[in-house]
């Protein structure tokens, strides 16, 4: 159950927050209520609850200053959500700088608004938590495979619909919408920071999802990816809305960083794994954008069917997935190899903006799919004089292929340093998928489908790191499992196979035997 601290220091606020929705239904209960700052500091370390719904101006140190505080002592957790009676974009950014999860104005609050909040919250709870205790490498965390998966559905990179079905199940990824559209945003900086690129970033997500349902993809440091979730009522004016969302959030952007975009949208898809042909028409439509039009729909354009295709990922699907899902520098090589020797041989006919898509995808896969790719991809570039980015300077299809060698070399040494590592997370996380579904059937294709990679590889790994087989494992788990409830329930041996998804009680009582020595009963009674 996910604890809920609530600071105000105005009782009918309290009051009015703990009775406006069900918390239960959200898998939540409110631990206490505080009037002010320094009391909300007493009770989160009495109680250390997972989020804090905060009102900013509170007597004895304010919501912000708390935020801060909790950030600086104690981490990650708790996170929080921020009230006010009055909306202030200094206010919001001050409480990203504690990762606040959400910015709420008191007076336009429902109980639907709480609500979105609140799961918001509880998504970045969850995500903290999953972490590896100890672990500072975000190969471990649950966000990296969210984003992994965000690439593959921009990229027609999953293998199955199954597959698409398993990960956004298992990564709790909701996609319920009447029609999605993806937009390419390219950002324009003085500052060359990457914390200002981050902070930039962050505010986008924030300030974007408050106007419309969306998704934000970092490609690169120049580059971003929006996936936008239309509503039934809304899609007959999607692109007003989309629109006039886009350019809220840039005019306050721009205002405060001084960042301009300019942005491309694709046409609107009813299958979230039709995504990948709206991703493309933005990307096909880019060399349209310019300062005086930086906002352009493809299906508004009267030209389209004069368009080139872009670069198609899809092409290289096997391949490319195998390459970054199991480090196969074979299976990286034969896909960049093939992309040079196409672009080698027409390279007097080749359109100059394919070759760019063509070497920007393979960059940006390399930054998502790879365990600290950015960092991976900058050591390749680091005698460019702008890094990676130099690619964005080259002007002809020559250039782009000799800048696409040096990265097919750079991954290739980088795969091999990163396998050992890769192996031990990817058996981790079986482990935990196994952990939290031993009572149900369990299948390799599965537990394969939900992490993105193949089942021989998984099985390979696996049985390498554990010295048995992911088949054994899972009986192991359940065997165990088994010994509590014969021992600590009145349940006949059948009714604990059947909570186990054992096909038969006979079969569960010969895993057993094997396992223990002994029949399910015989243990039993040996506990009395």
């Amino acid at each position: 159950m996910i604890k809920i601290l609530i600071a105000d220091d105005e009782p009918l606020v309290q009051i009015g927050l703990r009775s406006m929705i069900d918390w239960s239904s959200l898998g939540a209960k409110v631990c206490g209520t505080a009037s002010n700052g320094d009391a909300a500091w007493n009770i989160i370390n009495e109680q250390h609850p997972d989020i804090v719904i905060t009102d900013i101006q509170m007597p004895c140190s304010s919501g912000l200053e708390l935020g801060k505080r909790c950030m600086d002592e104690l981490g990650r957790l708790p996170v929080f959500i921020i009230l006010t009676n009055y909306e202030d974009f200094q206010y919001a950014r001050e409480a990203l700088s504690f990762h606040a999860v959400d910015y709420l104005v008191k007076i336009d609050l429902t109980p639907e608004s709480l609500s979105a909040s609140v799961k918001k919250a509880i998504e970045q709870v969850n995500l903290i938590k999953y972490q590896s205790p100890g672990s500072s490498d975000d190969s471990h965390n649950l966000n990296m495979f969210r984003e992994r998966f965000y690439i593959r559905l921009l990229n027609n990179l999953f293998e199955s619909g199954k597959q698409f079905q398993f990960q956004k199940k298992n990564l709790k990824i909701s996609l319920d919408a009447y029609g999605f559209a993806a937009a390419t945003i390219q950002l324009f900086s003085d500052a060359s920071s990457l914390g200002v690129y981050n902070q930039t970033l962050q505010m986008l997500q924030t300030l974007l999802s408050k106007y419309i349902s969306c998704h934000t993809v970092a490609l690169d440091t120049h580059f971003l990816a929006v996936i936008f979730m239309i509503g039934e009522n809304d899609v007959k004016e999607w692109k007003g809305s989309v629109r006039s969302a886009l350019e809220s959030t840039f005019q306050m952007l721009h205002d405060y960083y001084n960042v301009s975009f300019l942005t491309s949208i694709g046409r609107l898809a009813t299958n979230p794994l039709d995504l990948s042909s709206s991703y493309s028409d933005s990307r096909q439509i880019l060399s349209y954008l310019s300062e005086k039009q930086p906002l352009i729909f493809y299906d508004d354009l009267s030209d389209t069917h004069a368009l080139r295709n872009v670069f198609s990922m899809s092409l290289f699907r096997d391949d490319l997935s195998r390459a970054f899902q199991e480090l196969d520098e074979e299976a990286l090589r034969s896909s960049i190899d093939t992309i040079l020797s196409i672009l080698g041989q027409e390279q007097e006919h080749a359109h100059f903006t394919q070759a760019l898509d063509a070497a920007g995808s393979i960059l940006h896969l390399s930054i998502t799919l790879l365990p600290g790719g950015s960092d991976v991809v900058s050591e390749i570039f680091k005698n460019e004089p702008d890094n990676y980015l130099s690619l964005y300077h080259l002007k002809s299809v020559p250039s782009i292929i000799s800048w696409l060698s040096q990265l097919e070399e750079g991954l290739c040494l980088a795969f091999a340093g990163k396998k050992k590592g890769q192996q031990n997370t990817f058996t981790k996380l079986c482990c935990q998928y196994i952990n939290e579904h031993v009572h149900e059937k369990i299948f390799l294709q599965d537990i394969a489908d939900t992490l993105g990679i193949s089942p021989n590889y998984l099985s390979q790994l696996f049985k390498k790191c554990m010295n048995v087989g992911v088949s054994e494992y899972i009986n192991m788990q359940k065997i165990e499992e088994s010994k509590k409830l014969l021992g600590e329930t009145t349940l006949k041996i059948y009714e604990i196979s059947e909570r186990l998804g054992y096909e038969s009680s006979f079969y569960f009582s010969k895993v057993f035997k094997k396992i223990t020595g002994m029949s399910p009963k015989e243990y039993r009674s040996r506990l009395y």
